[in-house]
């Protein structure tokens, strides 16, 4: 059996800097916290290529001394608990000690800290945790942490890290989310010599959040404030027309520590239940304050993870206060904060951008046709294949290319796959050319009706199948949408006025750097100056009323998944643009509609699951129904 040896101090602290520094906005976190506990009240970040090249935390709080600097690099030395009694009264943002040793150890970092009674400041240079230069500087009071060459001795993590503008949005997000937490704090962020934010460092939440996003947003947040035995519960909440298909803009802190939170997440959500559509989640901050002894902090090295004690109490407060500022409150969208965007334009492409302009693909039973005239188009007409309804777009009547490919990657027929508006008479059904290869595998389903207008209920000769027309139409848009990203340029429906849509710095950095991967599902943009961009033209499925919404949740997606090009992301991208675009639970579906749906469902590469894994059909066969009615 191996005997049993002590681990040196170099490898200790790069087995700490895997638990404690993850990527580059992990070293961010860990040096504005500890800026905070030094009282700072301005505090400079500066980033070079997504924090990838190098970061700068500058602060103007109490400064270290020369005898405790070159203690602050040494394993499990902190100033901020002094016994294992002081754990359970934390009333600091950083106390393991495992910090600056940590980022030490995985890059070269250079400190500059001066203490207010010292003349001169004190200097070191470390690299992979060995000190290379000390001794006395000039510097200003406060402290003053460079970090480059990260993850250098570490190749396999710098490897895995995602694009420059996903780590640096990253670090955006921490800032914005530190800044909300802490609104009496001065925050500059800088990326690349760029001036990306500065918070009001006013003491008010709604100042911070009015420079995170804008006036409009602001104005229509919504405070929340609640206290019962020892508890405390304050911050601002929006509106149900200001809402994210993720939960990343949901700011969440316990005594001034930012955390993630599933329980606050789930009070949160309950008080939105029934002014929320499933998927959809409010921009919020919420901050809690109670007794450091009713918390416990030491349940994960990056400290995001937390216990409370009380944790229903604390749930029942947040859900109690965020119901009676949502129901005190008029909650009609006001048109002129959110102006309606502008119907597509059909008749033709504009002038202005004929660069976008997209031959559109007609298919037929023999071969795909390249269609950029009436003329081309009358003479697909006429070819003998067989015409089905095509299902609708809820407020229009654009059409889109559902491409197919077969196990070997061969082209199938193409379908169209637009969606359906629930009163629709089948004489305003349009009819497109289509080819039936529908999988021989695939059940020959005969419709009966629909159910509750969710579910569309089908019968073969033996058996009875409820197909779900969400998860089926989902199904079929998430093969169009990402064949589309791999193979072939989308369809585009030009807006008739281009739509002037703001997003944060960071956001708008991610749309440039993956813009040819966004024109290729079908978004036509271009820089407006400023945070502004001009949203031209968006996928044929959607809904022109969508474009903003449609836009933020995408960035979402690119920010929370990394780079565009990975094949993982295109499937989230598509997954998320068929789930947006899908027919709902709850519209109704004409006969001749819900036929078509089965015969595009038909003829999908996988029909029977929706790409987040749910089921697109269940089915009963003629023996469990009998079984179940006991005729057996």
């Amino acid at each position: 059996m191996p005997k049993i040896i002590l681990l040196n101090e170099y490898t200790a602290c790069r087995i700490a800097a895997g638990e404690v520094i993850e990527r580059p906005v992990s070293i961010v976190k860990e040096l504005v916290e500890n800026s905070l506990d030094a009282g700072a009240d301005l505090i400079n970040i500066a980033i070079t290529d997504g924090g990838i090249g190098a970061i700068e935390v500058v602060d103007n709080g109490c400064g270290i001394s020369k005898e405790d600097t070159p203690l602050a690099f040494h394993r499990h030395a902190t100033s901020k608990i002094k016994s294992a009694a002081d754990l359970e009264d934390i009333n600091t943002l950083g106390f393991r000690g495992e910090a600056l040793p940590s980022i030490a150890s995985i890059a070269h970092l250079t400190i500059k800290t001066k203490v207010p009674t010292n003349n001169e400041g004190y200097h070191m240079v470390l690299q992979g945790g060995h000190v290379l230069q000390k001794g006395p500087v000039g510097c200003p009071v406060g402290t003053i942490i460079s970090v480059k060459d990260i993850f250098f001795n570490t190749p396999a993590r710098r490897k895995h890290l995602k694009s420059k503008s996903t780590e640096g949005g990253l670090i955006a997000d921490l800032v914005y989310k530190m800044a909300l937490v802490r609104p009496q704090t001065k925050f500059i962020f800088n990326h690349n010599g760029r001036e990306i934010f500065r918070s009001p460092g006013s003491g008010r939440i709604i100042d911070v959040l009015a420079s995170i996003y804008d006036a409009r947003a602001a104005n229509i947040m919504l405070s929340i404030n609640s206290e019962d035995a020892g508890v405390k519960v304050e911050g601002f909440i929006s509106k149900p027309e200001l809402s994210r298909s993720t939960r990343q803009q949901i700011t969440v802190a316990v005594n001034g520590r930012l955390v993630h939170s599933a329980a606050v997440n789930t009070a949160l959500e309950q008080a939105y239940r029934g002014k929320l559509t499933v998927g959809r989640y409010p921009v919020a901050v919420i901050l809690i304050w109670l007794s450091p002894d009713k918390v416990d902090v030491n349940i994960h090295p990056a400290k995001m993870e937390i216990k409370m004690e009380n944790e229903e109490q604390v749930m029942k407060l947040v859900t109690d206060a965020s119901s009676r500022a949502l129901r005190d409150t008029d909650l009609i969208p006001s048109q002129t904060k959110f102006p309606a965007t502008s119907e597509p334009y059909k008749l033709h492409f504009p002038t202005a951008i004929n660069q976008y302009s997209l031959p559109q693909k007609i298919a037929t039973k023999e071969k795909m046709v390249e269609a950029n005239d009436e003329g081309a188009k009358q003479d697909v007409a006429d070819t003998n294949v067989q015409t089905v309804p095509v299902l609708r777009k809820a407020d229009g009547c654009q059409q889109s290319v559902c491409p197919m490919s077969d196990a070997n990657g061969e082209k199938k027929s193409t379908f169209t796959a637009s969606v359906p508006k629930a009163n629709y008479s089948p004489g305003q059904l349009a009819e497109v050319a289509i080819d039936y290869n529908n999988n021989p595998e695939f059940p020959d389903l005969r419709i009966i009706g629909q159910l509750m207008n969710a579910y569309i209920l089908t019968q073969t000769g033996n058996g009875f199948f409820v197909v779900d027309q969400h998860a089926a139409h989902e199904r079929v848009l998430y093969e169009k949408f990402f064949y589309t990203l791999t193979t072939i340029s989308p369809e585009v429906q030009y807006l008739l006025t281009p739509v002037n849509i703001n997003l944060r710095v960071h956001e708008k950095e991610l749309l440039k750097e993956h813009a040819s991967y966004l024109q290729a599902v079908g978004f036509v943009f271009e820089d407006f100056g400023g945070d502004s961009f001009l949203l031209r033209g968006i996928p044929m499925d959607f809904s022109p009323g969508q474009s903003e919404r449609l836009m933020a949740d995408v960035v979402d997606t690119i920010l929370e998944h990394g780079k565009a090009g990975d094949a993982g992301n295109k499937h989230t991208v598509a997954a998320l643009l068929a789930c947006k675009a899908a027919i709902k639970a709850g519209e109704r579906l004409s006969d001749e509609a819900m036929q078509t749906l089965i015969t595009l469902l038909a003829s999908a590469d996988e029909p029977y699951t929706c790409p987040h894994g749910r089921p697109t059909m269940i089915s009963f066969t003629r023996r469990e129904l009998d079984v179940m009615f006991k005729r057996t």
